[in-house]
């Protein structure tokens, strides 16, 4: 697994989350990192993120639920 995909994973599951004492700790966690270990976007990430802008501007977006909904449709088919 790429540490994309990783970060990704970690992402997904964060916002699950509502425990605001688990928050607290990652948060805490997070900011003992020193700066100089900072991740710098590659240029197909930049790429990406503007490309989901734009799709924010265009109002080319769905609900969680939606999206939820779509890939149980799409697990389901493998």
């Amino acid at each position: 697994m790429s540490t994309l995909e990783i970060k990704l994973e970690i992402f997904d599951k964060l916002k699950e989350v509502e425990d605001i004492s688990l928050l607290k700790k990652i948060q805490k966690l997070l900011k003992s990192i020193p700066a100089e270990t900072s991740y710098i976007l590659s240029e197909a990430e930049i790429e990406i993120l503007e490309m989901s802008e734009e799709d924010i501007k265009a109002g080319r977006v769905i609900s969680q639920e939606q999206l939820d909904k779509e890939d149980l449709e799409w697990l389901s088919k493998l």
